[in-house]
């Protein structure tokens, strides 16, 4: 590419200090794209954060109201939640096993500053006694990044014509958008709205506060523990040694 020299004793435009150096110029379009992506992708993790927190049984159990979206129905965290800490080459950490957002291990990392970026959900709809009878469960890993939905298990299906089916799990599928769009707007009016501030962010807080102090008291039982098994084989030593003096 041939670039035209500026003139003698006048000083170079910032264009032609760029195209002398070989530098890609900045696109402020694409700036501008890449800070409302970050922007989404901060309040997708934080929507995560507060469904893991909503789903608690002392904090609203997962339960949602009936909408214009679709009926009332309940999520419950499933077996892995993917959380990282903020900025590039940060590592991540994923929990796996029975409901591993309640563990305090979990809720302690979310208070030290990681960010959920993934969890497996749950989204049951219908019978809630005890027998489940006509309840309907559907799961998906859900991503922060773009609310992307991934390793999709729907409800069984009932039809048994091969385009009945087909049909059946198409309407499985945008029902599992809704609940999920339905689940993002109830946060959505509640991030919006001064009981935020005011409630709900101080509720997490002491959620999360609580976590940490059981964290603490596990880490000390498991130090006494410790402790307590060190005292025993040294009074089994010492017994052992009086035996053997005598």
């Amino acid at each position: 590419m041939h670039v035209e020299k500026h003139k003698r004793g006048a000083e170079p435009s910032l264009r032609e200090q760029i195209a002398e150096s070989g530098e890609t110029p900045v696109d402020g379009t694409r700036t501008a794209l890449s800070l409302d992506l970050e922007d989404r992708r901060y309040l997708g993790r934080e929507f995560l954060t507060w469904l893991i927190y909503h789903s608690d049984d002392d904090n609203g159990g997962g339960s949602f109201a009936e909408s214009d979206l679709c009926d009332e129905f309940r999520v419950v965290v499933g077996e892995r939640v993917v959380l990282k800490a903020l900025g590039e080459g940060a590592g991540e950490i994923t929990a796996r096993g029975v409901a591993p957002a309640m563990t305090p291990d979990v809720r302690y990392a979310v208070a030290g500053g990681l960010t959920v970026r993934e969890v497996d959900l749950l989204f049951l709809r219908g019978g809630r006694g005890r027998d489940g009878g006509n309840e309907q469960i559907w799961q998906a890993a859900v991503s922060a990044e773009g609310f992307d939905l991934r390793r999709i298990k729907l409800p069984a299906l009932l039809s048994e014509d091969d385009s009945e089916q087909l049909n059946e799990r198409i309407e499985l599928l945008d029902q599992l958008d809704a609940m999920l769009q339905a689940a993002f707007q109830a946060f959505l009016q509640l991030r919006l709205a001064d009981t935020w501030r005011k409630s709900e962010l101080p509720a997490m807080r002491a959620w999360l506060a609580r976590s940490i102090l059981e964290e603490a008291q596990l880490s000390s039982l498991g130090e006494l523990d410790a402790g307590g098994e060190t005292r025993a084989k040294r009074g089994t030593a010492g017994k052992k040694s009086r035996h053997r003096e005598e």
